[in-house]
């Protein structure tokens, strides 16, 4: 199972928002834009479900953007993701069993079922508020530690390296770079 794009960058959207507002009142897409290296056409396109739900508001006029919706605190990435991509399951059967002929007796329905409950705990245990702040970044990471793949430079120093499509990727030898700059520059979640 892969989360979709439009989740991921939708996240990311939220995430630099977030991180942006606490410098100005007012976000321009153009910013984000510029943060996140997507399209202000592309972010655009994210802002609507995300207005829908109540988690970002639209400021009109020449010097405009967008605002939070509510505290980074109280926006779960739950409702991030389920404002992006609707409800999280990991088949369409564990929420509308009526499409399987099996439902009633499909032992694998329970496992996919289990699955997305976990994947729901996890989205709502975390918040944007999290995600922007270094210290609980760091308690999160120490949380997880068991989770070899939750750290870039472990993954990065694999011999077995293969680019995917999960994310934008570039050549090795460019990642190696940024990850070195992006650790030189030490402003990563501040």
């Amino acid at each position: 199972m892969r989360v979709s794009t439009r989740a991921r960058y939708g996240l990311r959207f939220m995430v630099e928002l977030a991180r942006e507002l606490k410098k100005n009142k007012i976000v321009q897409l153009k910013t984000i834009a510029k943060i996140t290296h997507l399209s202000e056409k592309y972010l655009a396109q994210l802002a609507i479900p995300l207005k829908e739900a109540g988690l970002i508001i639209g400021v009109s006029g020449k010097k405009g953007g967008y605002l939070l919706g509510s505290k980074p605190e109280k926006i779960k990435i739950r409702q991030i993701v389920s404002a992006l991509i609707g409800p999280i399951s990991l088949t369409d059967c564990v929420n509308s069993p009526e499409i399987c002929l099996n439902y009633s007796f499909c032992e694998a329905r329970t496992i996919w079922t289990i699955l997305s409950g976990r994947m729901h705990e996890i989205l709502d245990e975390f918040t944007l508020a999290d995600l922007i702040n270094k210290d609980s970044m760091k308690a999160i990471g120490d949380d997880y530690s068991r989770m070899p793949l939750l750290d870039p430079d472990l993954v990065l120093a694999k011999d077995n390296f293969e680019a995917t499509d999960i994310c934008p990727t570039k050549k090795r030898k460019d990642i190696n770079l940024q990850v070195r700059k992006m650790k030189n520059s030490n402003n990563i979640y501040n």
